[in-house]
């Protein structure tokens, strides 16, 4: 090979070497006033979320895509939360379940309310509402 293509060779594998490097870390940054994983929609999350609690209280838990439907499904509901659209609602549940998903270092998965033993301080008045709701 002559000298002036394998010094060619040499400064185009150089120069393309930063653009290859770190490719294979999968480092997420994190905001660092909320915690949040700085990916996806986070910042939409973000603004949809904090505006009624702590970020800790998402960060903390981990969900399937149909924890957080129904974590959100409620907050709708009950909670507070102003209806939000379905493209919204989609992009936050999106964000959620990908960086918010049960891992590793998720202890357990949630116990089902029916395997639950029955509370021994409820009130006869919860027991009906409870009955009546179902």
């Amino acid at each position: 090979m002559p000298k002036k293509y394998a010094l060619a060779l040499l400064v185009a594998s150089i120069l393309a070497l930063p653009a290859t490097m770190g490719q294979d870390s999968k480092e997420i940054r994190l905001d660092p006033a909320t915690g949040m994983k700085m990916t996806g929609d986070w910042e939409l999350t973000k603004a949809h979320c904090i505006a009624c609690h702590s970020p800790q209280t998402f960060l903390r838990q981990r969900g399937t895509l149909n924890n957080w439907k129904s974590i959100i499904a409620w907050m709708e509901e009950k909670g507070g939360l102003p209806k939000l659209g379905e493209e919204i609602k989609n992009r936050i549940l999106a964000y959620l379940s990908q960086n918010y998903a049960p891992g590793e270092e998720y202890r357990r998965a949630p116990i089902p309310a029916t395997l639950m033993p029955e509370n021994p301080y409820i009130s006869e008045t919860r027991k009906q509402f409870e009955a009546n709701r179902r």
